[in-house]
């Protein structure tokens, strides 16, 4: 038997659910096979007529464990032990499921259906915290062979919440979850997520030149400790929720969408979100120039124009222009969420652990941008991202919101978004209008579409002289689409 690979694994997904014939059955197939003893214990003597049953507890795990098996077989998933995770009367546990959750879990791997390798805590000296990890052993493999269950007879978003408010936590400062009663703000909110939620089960959103819908990634610590990023890609990973923050419960802390597997691709040296496929039909992603920067100078009556991160002049030496431009863009942007000067070049360091500045180095750019635009000298490492967030994640809602009245689909990224090729300009016209809406101004904004046909544009005139130039140029700019990611679409709309 080979060694579970526990940092190749994904969540457990508590709000995992089917009505499916064949997986109630297999319910029943295990929880019989269990000793009659371990079923009475299991179910216990309470006749609370609200509390979740066995077989449904049961029900949940198999239907995630399946999914994440039919998905790769060899993925581990990391399952929450702590009294606090399973808290029945809480929004975030939508489905109400109990702490016995973990009973039926360490039931399954004694019958021999689970592997199990337990979790490590950083109270017990190692670096970081991490959840056991649990798979399915070849007896249970063997029962999900036997299933012929569609894409969409397992849901994923079960009685899932949209609206999350958070604060830190005071134990070891991490943001978490907090309660909140819901106002009449909240259940528009509400209302305005679930109707995009419902629109995208609609379409088909997908990575063309994966061969897996799965992505990894890389992480290197300041250890030089290597961690994997599992990314599961498809439909069944686009469901989107808002985050609010700083437990603040006007709800106009922060409030940007996430959840959606696109917002977790690399853009940067491996850009897989260009090859993102809606559809079957490639993709444009616009995103506001500069936005920060220039709500920042709206706020102050000014407008920013031309490249914002552009010093104008070298700062520092052994440092090309354009490498200057891209550490300038970095560093405004943490220096705007940022309390302080420190903080914002801890953050930038901890970004950049293979090209760190000093701290000396990182206050001449930031000087440099601050004399550019003195106007923004107070608003920078004073905190004002939050609020930022807070405004753009309101022209999201608005962008949104005529993307669903549309039924188009469109992949929000907090200051950018993903449409269809054919979509693009009705995009630029909605973003016009949501700016308009929300600041009764327009905002600059750029397309990838746009910079590309440019740069296609540019090469066509070497064609015939220097074709080896056209050509890199053509290829570079090309999606590879994958014959597996064309099954995985074309399975998909026989089962739509």
């Amino acid at each position: 038997m080979t060694e579970m690979d526990t940092d190749y694994s994904v969540p457990f997904n508590r709000h995992a659910w089917t009505d499916s014939e064949e997986m109630a059955q297999l319910v029943e197939t295990v929880f019989v096979s269990l000793p009659e003893r371990t079923q009475l214990e299991l179910a216990g003597r309470s006749n609370n007529k609200g509390s979740m049953s066995v077989k449904d507890i049961l029900l949940i795990i198999l239907s995630d464990l399946y999914s994440t098996y039919k998905r790769d077989p060899k993925l581990s998933t990391g399952f929450a032990r702590k009294h606090t995770d399973w808290t029945v009367n809480d929004r975030y546990n939508g489905q109400g499921i109990p702490r016995k959750i973990v009973d039926v879990v360490d039931t399954l791997k004694k019958a021999r259906y689970l592997r199990y390798e337990p979790g490590k805590s950083k109270k017990a000296g190692d670096d970081v915290n991490k959840r056991s990890r649990i798979q399915p052993t070849k007896k249970l493999k063997d029962l999900f062979k036997k299933l012929e269950l569609r894409g969409n007879d397992i849901s994923h978003n079960h009685k899932q919440e949209t609206i999350l408010l958070r604060d830190k936590d005071t134990d070891d400062d991490k943001s978490v979850n907090i309660k909140y009663d819901d106002t009449p703000a909240t259940i528009r909110m509400r209302k305005v997520v679930e109707s995009y939620n419902e629109m995208m089960q609609r379409h088909y959103v997908d990575v063309a030149s994966l061969r897996k819908p799965i992505y990894v990634r890389e992480h290197t610590n300041e250890h030089g400790e290597v961690s994997k990023e599992v990314i599961p890609i498809g439909p069944e990973h686009m469901f989107t929720y808002r985050v609010f923050s700083r437990g603040d419960t006007k709800f106009r802390k922060h409030g940007r969408w996430y959840g959606g597997f696109w917002q977790r691709l690399p853009k940067k040296r491996i850009d897989l979100r260009r090859d993102i496929y809606i559809d079957g039909e490639a993709t444009d992603e616009i995103d506001f120039s500069g936005l920060h920067p220039t709500l920042l100078a709206l706020e102050h009556g000014k407008l920013l124009k031309g490249d914002k991160y552009d010093l104008g002049r070298p700062v520092l030496d052994g440092i090309t222009m354009s490498e200057q431009r891209s550490i300038a863009k970095e560093l405004v942007l943490i220096a705007i969420n940022a309390k302080s000067k420190q903080a914002a070049y801890r953050a930038y360091n901890n970004q950049n652990k293979d090209q760190k500045l000093t701290h000396t180095q990182l206050d001449h750019l930031l000087a440099a941008f601050i004399d550019k635009y003195p106007f923004l000298k107070g608003d920078l490492c004073s905190d004002k991202g939050i609020d930022l967030m807070y405004t753009d994640s309101q022209i999201t809602e608005a962008v949104i919101q005529r993307f669903v009245e549309a039924d188009k689909p469109i992949l929000p990224v907090h200051d950018s978004y993903i449409v269809k090729n054919t979509d693009r300009r009705f995009l630029k016209f909605v973003m016009n209008d949501a700016c308009n809406d929300v600041l009764k101004h327009t905002l600059p904004f750029e397309s990838e579409f746009d910079e590309v046909t440019a740069d296609i544009g540019h090469a066509t005139h070497y064609k015939h002289t220097e074709y080896g130039y056209f050509e890199s140029v053509l290829n570079k700019h090309k999606t590879k689409v994958s014959k597996l990611y064309q099954k995985r679409y074309t399975q998909w709309l026989e089962e739509s």
